[in-house]
């Protein structure tokens, strides 16, 4: 998995619309089920932007979006910040089991 920071709330759930559409070769229609090319994390506040997770080759991105690639370490940073309440659910989630 490669994960790409976006500096906007919106951006992360904008640009996998967008690719998906890119990869369609038209806007998606209304009766389509599928929206987005990648799922996408955006942070719980104001601040922090969004991700997307890539889960495949990267190829549809542009060169400027493959080279901004980040690492799990770097995305997992990031959702302690700016996603505390997820990840506390998820730890205490491990705790039970």
């Amino acid at each position: 998995m490669k994960y790409l920071k976006l500096e906007t709330i919106n951006g992360a759930k904008q640009r996998s619309r967008e690719l998906w559409e890119q990869k369609l070769g038209h806007p998606k229609l209304e009766d389509d089920e599928t929206e987005f090319m990648y799922f996408f994390e955006v942070s719980e506040s104001n601040e922090g932007g969004s991700y997307l997770l890539i889960d495949d080759d990267g190829m549809i991105l542009s060169d400027e979006e493959k080279l901004a690639l980040e690492s799990e370490a770097l995305y997992q940073e990031w959702r302690e910040q700016y996603q505390p309440e997820a990840v506390q659910g998820e730890r205490e989630e491990l705790d039970i089991m």
